[in-house]
């Protein structure tokens, strides 16, 4: 059988809650178990397109990945290393938006090209844009499996309950009477503090019962990222951060055990091999 990409997406309808850093960082500790990775920047903001040094810029980004019907991975891939490439964000006036949400296989599209024509790939993370619109919807259906970060604050618990999950339920309603489905959601604790205010926002973020209140599967990993400079300092240096620390006499760990144990739990190797 013909080999298709695990496509995970990277979503949050708020911004600043570390879909950037995760996208990044995931996609380079995959990419270093001998997987081929591609990550897509779906923002218009390109932070991710920024994160690592580009070894080979491609001619095309994001706008012909999707709007270009006989795209190939060569005309949209930018190198970072061997097993590591990128297509960049090239729409900073979000002209993307509209042609997505006015062409009638727009939202779809992407999924049924990344299927079939990037199988190069074992794995492929999207990092989409803060703000609900015809895009991030597209990204979202594009995928196999959709990762949250959850910052445990009042601000952020809220917009996940409330705007992400939302969105969830109106994109898996509508999936519903086009034949297919979402994916499963799988969120994780991110930038967690050992404060009151922290911890209390994790219990009840872990408390709820999202089967009632979402359309489909949400698992709250084990998993946390916390509140450490040594992630910032690898994003400044623009290195994956369990390559920039992989050892700490920290409680809670060095940035390689932090991402390894959040790898292992979401069990990505184990799907693609």
């Amino acid at each position: 059988m013909k080999k298709t990409p695990k496509i995970i997406s990277v979503a949050s309808t708020k911004g600043g809650v570390g879909k950037t850093t995760t996208s990044a960082n995931l996609g380079a500790f995959l990419s270093d178990q001998d997987l081929k990775v591609l990550l897509i920047d779906a923002d218009v903001q390109p932070s991710l397109s920024e994160y690592y040094v580009i070894d080979e810029i491609a001619d095309f980004g994001l706008t012909n990945l999707i709007t270009n019907p006989q795209v190939q991975p060569e005309l949209v891939a930018s190198k970072i290393e061997e097993n590591l490439h990128i297509v960049m964000s090239d729409d900073p006036e979000g002209d993307l938006q509209n042609w997505v949400r006015n062409t009638a296989d727009g939202r779809t599209r992407l999924k049924m090209i990344l299927k079939k024509r990037f199988c190069e790939y074992d794995v492929i993370i999207i990092d989409t844009q803060g703000a609900v619109g015809a895009l991030q919807e597209a990204t979202i259906i594009a995928a196999d499996m959709i990762i949250s970060p959850v910052i445990p604050d009042k601000l952020c618990a809220g917009e996940f309950i409330h705007n992400t999950l939302g969105m969830i339920n109106r994109l898996a309603e509508s999936a519903e009477f086009m034949g297919f489905e979402i994916a499963p959601l799988k969120a994780f604790l991110n930038c967690t503090a050992n404060t009151n205010d922290s911890q209390a926002y994790a219990a009840d973020i872990r408390s709820l019962e999202y089967q009632a209140i979402c359309r489909v599967p949400v698992t709250i990993l084990n998993s946390e990222i916390p509140d450490t400079v040594a992630f910032r300092d690898a994003t400044s240096s623009q290195m994956p951060a369990h390559r920039y620390e992989k050892t700490s006499t920290r409680k809670t760990g060095s940035a390689f055990g932090l991402m390894s144990a959040l790898v292992k739990e979401l069990d990505v190797i184990n799907e693609v091999q």
